[in-house]
C-alpha cells in the first residue's frame, strides 16, 4: 500500500494525526443509493488511505465541497477527510482551522462534525505515555482502553476488539477488522502521546502480528510516526516494504531516534485488505 496514512509525514491513518490521524480511516455505512459526491468521496479516501497520493486526494475533497448537489453531510466528511490529508503533510495549523470549521458550519450530527469535534478534542496529546499495550485493561469484544480507531464513537467496536483466546500470550491480545460496509479496506488501532519525555532518544516499537487472511491481497502492518514542532516532518515507517502476510505470529520492530523537537508519537497496527489481524505482546521502550 505504497506509504500509507501520508506519504510525507503521520499518518504520518487516515489517519491522522495526528492523530486520528490517521492514517483517515473512516466512516460510512451502507446505502441503497449512491447520493451525489459519495462515489467520489470514496474514490477519494481510496487515493488519500491506499495509495498515498494526499495531494490528489486534497485536490478531489476540494472539488467534492464544491460540488452541485452534494449533500451537507457528504461536504462535511470532505472537509474532514481535507483536514486529515492536511495533517499527514505536516500542515497541523490549517488542519485545525478545517477541523474547527467543519465543527463549527456543519450538522453536529453528521458524521464529519462527530470526527471533527473529536479530533479537536484530542488536539493537545497530554498523555504522558503509552498505556494498555498488554490490551489487559478492557471488555472483551470492545474497544481496548486507551487505544482508538479513526472511526465514529459507536462503530468502534466495529473496527477492534480485545479478545481473551486465540492469544500468543497466556492473557489478552487484540484483533482489528474491517467491517464489511468499510468504504476503503483498512483498519488502524493506534495509539498517541506527548513526545517530551522521549526527545533525543532512540527508541523502538514492537509487537507481534498475525494475518487471518481472507484473499491473497490481505496484510498487515505495523506503524511508527513523530510530530515535531512548527509542523516539520518527523519520522515514520509503516513497514509498507515487509508487510506481515502470515498466519502465524510475526514479531515486527521499528526503531529510530525522536527528534529534539518533537511533540507527539504515534503507533498502531493496520489490517489492509478484508483479513484480520490479530496483535499481541506490544512494547514501546528507550534502548541505547
Amino acid at each position: 500500500m505504497g506509504e500509507i496514512l501520508r506519504k510525507s509525514d503521520y499518518l504520518r491513518a487516515a489517519i491522522g494525526s495526528g492523530v486520528l490521524i490517521l492514517v483517515a480511516m473512516t466512516m460510512g455505512t451502507g446505502r441503497a443509493a449512491i447520493a451525489p459526491g459519495e462515489e467520489e468521496l470514496e474514490a477519494a479516501i481510496h487515493r488519500e488511505v491506499v495509495m498515498g497520493d494526499l495531494q490528489g486526494a486534497m485536490r478531489a475533497y476540494e472539488r467534492i465541497a464544491a460540488g452541485r448537489g452534494v449533500s451537507r453531510a457528504t461536504v462535511a466528511r470532505a472537509y474532514y477527510q481535507l483536514g486529515q490529508c492536511l495533517e499527514k503533510s505536516g500542515r497541523r495549523a490549517e488542519a485545525r482551522a478545517t477541523y474547527e470549521r467543519v465543527a463549527k458550519e456543519f450538522d453536529e450530527r453528521s458524521a464529519g462534525a462527530v470526527l471533527a469535534r473529536a479530533r479537536l478534542a484530542n488536539w493537545d496529546h497530554s498523555i504522558p505515555g503509552p498505556l494498555n499495550l498488554r490490551f489487559d485493561q478492557g471488555v472483551e469484544g470492545k474497544l481496548p482502553a486507551a487505544w482508538f480507531v479513526p472511526a465514529l464513537p459507536n462503530e468502534a467496536d466495529q473496527w477492534a476488539q480485545i479478545r481473551r483466546g486465540g492469544c500468543r500470550s497466556a492473557r489478552s491480545c487484540a484483533v482489528v477488522l474491517i467491517p464489511e460496509n468499510a468504504p476503503v479496506p483498512v483498519g488502524n488501532l493506534m495509539q498517541s502521546f506527548s513526545a517530551r519525555a522521549y526527545r533525543g532518544k532512540r527508541v523502538r516499537l514492537r509487537a507481534w502480528l498475525r494475518l487471518e487472511a481472507a484473499d491473497g491481497g490481505d496484510k498487515a502492518q505495523m506503524w511508527l510516526g513523530v510530530d515535531r514542532a512548527k509542523e516539520q516532518k518527523g519520522f515514520f515507517d509503516n513497514m509498507s516494504d515487509r508487510p506481515v502476510r502470515s498466519a502465524e505470529w510475526t514479531q515486527c520492530e521499528i526503531v529510530t531516534r525522536v527528534e529534539d523537537d518533537a511533540t507527539v508519537l504515534k503507533f498502531g497496527v493496520m489490517s489492509i485488505g478484508k483479513g484480520r489481524v490479530w496483535v499481541d505482546d506490544v512494547t514501546f521502550e528507550t534502548i541505547r
